[in-house]
């Protein structure tokens, strides 16, 4: 898979459609903080790991991954994280 501009849109539309309604204006960069500008809480960042396993098809529980919701702080963050995933996912599929 390549990641590109796309994959990164594809990830801000997954935020965007988590986001909670006072939130919905707000841009999205790459520095902006999930929790402080966006107000995903926890249960919110759970409901964008759901979103992200429907739309790329992965199990996240059936792989041995070691993701710390807490650091994920930044849309940056979320996005370098999906890429690890997809990648590590890629690997494991080509073993």
């Amino acid at each position: 898979m390549e990641f590109d501009a796309q994959f990164e849109e594809q990830i801000c539309s997954l935020i965007k459609g988590a986001v909670p309604g006072r939130f919905k204006k707000v841009k999205i960069t790459r520095e902006t903080f999930l929790q402080k500008e966006l107000g995903l809480d926890s249960l919110g960042i759970l409901a964008l790991v759901f979103r992200f396993e429907e739309t790329f098809g992965v199990d996240l529980s059936q792989m041995d991954l070691q993701i710390e919701l807490a650091r994920l702080r930044t849309v940056g963050d979320l996005i370098n994280t999906s890429r690890e995933i997809l990648e590590q996912l890629k690997t494991v599929g080509n073993a």
